[in-house]
């Protein structure tokens, strides 16, 4: 089962929360991160987990907010695991680098309109509870290589010989037993 996930500025709780009762309305699952601290690793580990999981991500965006951190984590994140994005433009201006590929939506006039639209632009609910979850199983990992006792006694073994060997030649010089 996956879910859309929203990202919104704190000036946005309102609209963003209004926006979650009409899609849940509308059959769709809705995740918004409960976490407060955007930048904590709390945070972006629940961040990366829900976006690896979703369906979609929905973006508020407030130009007049200026620059979000979390959202730009949250842009580039959906990018690569190429999830489906689409910016709900609050106000007009130009969007960041990371969301010119986006889907953008206009809802800085009337809701009702912009949010039909979006409805028809989105998934369908039951496409996205009928869905996989596409988060990838890892691989398992491969225990760390023991190295070979063998060939590291052999390494020691002819390390030590040269030193020894070395040695005995110098102390045959020094002694006068070989002549230089």
């Amino acid at each position: 089962m996956q879910y859309l996930y929203i990202s919104y500025p704190k000036s946005d709780f309102e609209f963003a929360h209004r926006l979650v009762d009409d899609l849940q309305a509308a059959g769709y699952t809705v995740f918004v991160d409960a976490v407060a601290e955007v930048g904590t690793l709390p945070w972006a580990t629940e961040t990366r987990h829900a976006i690896r999981s979703c369906g979609a991500v929905l973006m508020v965006l407030s130009p007049a907010e200026g620059r979000r951190i979390g959202m730009r984590h949250e842009g580039i994140l959906a990018n690569r695991r190429r999830k489906p994005v689409y910016v709900l433009r609050r106000s007009p201006g130009e969007l960041p680098r990371y969301l010119q590929q986006a889907n953008v939506l206009d809802f800085s006039g009337e809701y009702e309109p912009a949010f039909q639209q979006l409805v028809a632009a989105l998934p369908g609910a039951a496409a996205l509870i009928d869905a996989p979850d596409p988060t990838p199983q890892r691989r398992p990992r491969r225990p760390p290589r023991q190295p070979n006792r063998i060939r590291r006694r052999m390494v020691w073994a002819v390390f030590w010989s040269v030193v020894l060997i070395a040695c005995l030649a110098l102390l045959g010089i020094a002694l006068g037993a070989i002549p230089v």
